[in-house]
């Protein structure tokens, strides 16, 4: 640039200089300044100095400048242990490839795995990539369930042998993206299990009374009674009608929904509402595909935008199930405000009508309603909208209560006391659940040690299998 001074011009040249190369090319400038202004006896010296001082910078500029093309050509890819499952440590290899002819004594590596991951030990370090050779950078990660991608930018930066120059290259192509599966709640699992027939490819098909072609038993005609199951000769002999009771499969239709307000990606992490709910979903969905029934997962997400699965069936729909979630359910990048509670439930009943199958079906519904008493408002009318168009539709609401998730957060008297504090938040939320419950929705009222066999207890009646 005009008005550029001398020893400006040399530094732009030189750059990227560090603190080191600086003080060395002033240092240099110094000595030959001093040299011009010395006597004639120290004036050789001090300028012979100072310029070999320069030439010695240049020098390793040159050298460092190969060095600088070769960290731009460096080959970066991530070898990641798939699939991820929330909780469980997973190992990242960071593989750098040097393409040149110029090693690359040291380098200094900065990874960018997913802000909500813990890591066992820090994503950086420092290698060194011989000539055409490669190195690897290893880290543990603790994922989080979800979707999730590398921030980014992957920082690599090189420096030359006397730490005159720094070259830094920042990457933003190829960072990885990872899809978290939830974990499954296997001692619920156990506890709701009864025995059950095998059937063939391992489904456990649970059988009740009802129209099918294995004779159980007869019993006495009741008006509700099909007439076409009275067992004549039976009845002539006993002198009264009596019917015949067959086994048949008993088999649900369920609906798995994850209704993903803002407010339950908040809290301590490892024990979110959104976390619990993914669980949650993954063990139902797990425990559906051993009893052999028809389920699908539909997740609402904190943006408003939706996925729907496909109808899943069998045992190792389960797998499935949990995949999708990890893929589908993602977090938020920023702090997102409360949604409208009447535009989002008029969301969910629309996308409802849409997945829900003509007949009787069942509905679960895991929320925690924003913490909202206007949401569950909201919802009751909505999900009251559903009956007329879904006939025999049974809909159960697995409330995540935000008091007390949040209090959980808390120890000993505080706990206590947040509670005490969070009362009448508490009874409003109750009050307005109650709506709910009088729309038909069968409530069960969850923190995060409560166990959920309450609900699968209502799922076996529903099949017929509890009395």
């Amino acid at each position: 640039m005009p008005g550029e001074s001398p020893l400006e011009k040399i530094a732009a040249e030189a750059a990227p200089l560090t603190p080191r190369g600086h003080a060395a090319l002033f240092l240099s400038a110094a000595l030959v300044a001093a040299g011009l202004l010395a006597g004639p006896g120290a004036a050789e010296a001090l300028v012979a100095a100072g310029l070999a001082l320069l030439a010695l910078v240049l020098a390793e500029r040159s050298l460092f400048l190969a060095k600088a093309a070769a960290l731009q050509r460096l080959g970066v890819r991530w070898e990641l242990e798939t699939p991820m499952a929330e909780g469980r440590p997973s190992r990242v290899r960071l593989v750098l490839e040097n393409r040149s002819l110029v090693a690359l004594e040291h380098v200094e590596v900065y990874d960018s795995p997913p802000r909500l991951f813990r890591w066992r030990e820090p994503p950086r370090a420092v290698v060194s990539l011989p000539a055409l050779g490669r190195a690897v950078v290893e880290y543990t990660l603790v994922p989080v369930v979800g979707r999730h991608g590398w921030g980014g930018p992957l920082r690599l930066a090189a420096e030359d042998f006397l730490g005159f120059f720094r070259a830094e290259r920042l990457v933003y192509e190829g960072l990885p993206e990872v899809a978290v599966q939830p974990r499954v709640l296997e001692a619920l699992l156990r506890r709701a299990l009864l025995p059950t027939v095998l059937q063939p490819g391992g489904v456990e098909r649970l059988r009740r009374r009802g129209l099918g072609v294995e004779f159980l038993e007869l019993r006495e005609y009741t008006p509700d009674d099909d007439i076409r199951l009275v067992d004549w000769k039976a009845s002539a002999r006993r002198g009264r009608l009596v019917v015949k009771v067959f086994e048949q499969e008993s088999s649900l239709r369920v609906l798995l929904v994850i209704d993903a307000w803002p407010s339950m990606f908040t809290g301590v992490l490892g024990r979110t509402r959104i976390e619990h709910a993914a669980r949650l979903a993954a063990t139902l969905a797990e425990y559906l595909a051993r009893r052999g029934d028809a389920y699908r997962l539909y997740i609402l997400g904190p943006d408003g935008g939706s996925s729907l699965s496909p109808w899943l069936r069998g045992r190792g729909s389960g797998a499935t199930a949990r995949r999708f979630i990890a893929e589908r359910l993602s977090w938020p990048r920023g702090r997102l405000g409360a949604p409208d509670p009447g535009s989002r439930a008029s969301a969910l009943r629309n996308g409802l009508l849409s997945a829900l199958p003509r007949g009787g079906a069942a509905l679960i519904l895991v929320s925690d309603l924003g913490g909202d008493p206007g949401a569950a408002r909201a919802y009751a009318g909505a999900l009251a909208g559903l009956r007329p168009a879904l006939r025999g539709l049974r809909v159960y609401l697995v409330h995540l209560s935000p008091v007390l998730f949040e209090s959980t957060a808390l120890e000993g008297s505080r706990a206590s006391a947040y509670l005490l504090l969070s009362l009448e938040r508490l009874r409003a939320l109750r009050s307005a659940l109650s709506l709910l419950r009088g729309g038909g929705v069968e409530v069960v009222e969850l923190g995060p040690r409560d166990p959920v066999s309450a609900l699968l207890d209502r799922l076996e009646r529903l099949r017929g299998v509890v009395s």
